[in-house]
């Protein structure tokens, strides 16, 4: 898609090969040549040492692991590729099974992490990020077994059919279906199906606080949805401050980027972009709310959509954390190998969740 730049891309990554002649800029480098079109800050002077530390691996494991020029199908092994190595190592969990559903686009899977032995556990739904083209079970596979072990909670992980192959609102619709088979069938696989929560990062967390609403105003019931564990999502916000200031080829995070998302997602952008389950800003965010838990990434151009999700709920007199990590990208939760803010999020919404049946 055009990139909307009058000049040549951007590298995907501070630290990775500039295209066409090798050479590397930093992105202090790329505001000197002017060819900061947007008038962006300088992530380089904000980001935490970790958090530049995260971007030279990425770079060695992926140099272009999240630029969207390059056909879905690379970006997906690009992907992969970079996320093998965040998500070696972690907790080991008691037993780890996939069971297969049957949905509108045909049979998808979805992993069940059990950190303990026991007959009922409650369970967290977890929906994986990757802007609905890329990721899976396995890119999030840490990031689920840490939050198993924190919680003590089974946690169940979709792999929804990906876009642009999948259009809206299939994978909601997927991850609705896993949803009421928990409810209504989790005692057979030792869960309490009426303590069920969501969780999910970037597009995950999107997923997240649309299949509650799905299961609400299309099913008709989501009282068996006790919270939301959102990490970084955007519900509905179409520009912000946050948008006009943060997001760079480094995180893959541009204007140009999220609307690729969006085009690749949705079946129509002008219209759909204003769907109840889209711009979750147009929908009814009082009626059956579950408390929720909403973290945001201090330079992460979707910042502003967590702090306006934060305040209406709020005002709307639903209980909810908002936490800022700042120093930090979008997608940082990954890296709990190396950074400490990773853990810290991890952590705390695990902690939230505890608190999930208090008024």
């Amino acid at each position: 898609m055009p990139t909307g730049r009058t000049g040549p891309l951007l590298p995907a990554n501070p630290l990775a090969s500039w295209r066409g002649d090798a050479k590397r800029l930093s992105t202090s480098q790329v505001i000197e040549k002017g060819l900061n079109m947007e008038n962006k800050v300088d992530p380089q002077l904000l980001m935490n040492d970790q958090m530049k530390a995260v971007l030279q691996k990425s770079a060695e494991l992926a140099g272009d692991a999240f630029v969207t020029d390059v056909g879905f199908a690379e970006m997906r092994e690009n992907y992969v590729r970079e996320r093998r190595f965040w998500n070696e190592g972690g907790p080991v969990m008691t037993k780890t099974v996939e069971r297969t559903f049957e949905g509108p686009m045909g049979e998808f899977m979805a992993r069940y992490y059990y950190p303990v032995e026991a007959e009922k556990l409650p369970v967290i739904e977890f929906i994986h990020g990757g802007g609905f083209v890329v990721g899976s079970p396995d890119t999030h596979d840490r990031v689920c077994r840490i939050l198993a072990e924190k919680t003590g909670a089974v946690v169940v992980s979709v792999d929804y059919h990906l876009s642009p192959e999948s259009k809206y609102p299939t994978n909601i619709q997927e991850c609705v279906m896993v949803a009421k088979h928990l409810h209504e069938h989790g005692a057979e696989e030792g869960i309490d199906g009426d303590d069920l929560s969501f969780a999910g990062d970037s597009g995950g967390a999107v997923l997240s606080m649309a299949s509650n609403l799905w299961l609400r105003d299309e099913e008709g019931d989501n009282s068996f949805v006790k919270s939301l564990l959102l990490y970084y999502g955007f519900y509905g916000l179409e520009d912000s401050m946050s948008q006009r200031l943060y997001g760079w080829d480094i995180d893959g995070m541009r204007k140009e980027d999220l609307i690729y998302y969006n085009e690749c997602w949705l079946n129509d952008l002008a219209t759909e972009t204003k769907a109840p389950y889209v711009d979750m800003f147009h929908n009814d965010l009082t009626t059956s709310m579950p408390v929720c838990y909403i973290a945001a990434a201090g330079l992460d151009p979707l910042r502003d959509d967590s702090e306006l999700l934060h305040r209406v709920l709020d005002t709307n007199g639903v209980r909810n954390q908002h936490e800022v990590f700042e120093g930090v990208l979008h997608a940082f939760v990954h890296y709990s190998r190396m950074l400490d803010e990773a853990a810290e999020c991890i952590e705390h919404s695990a902690e939230f969740w505890k608190t999930r049946h208090q008024a």
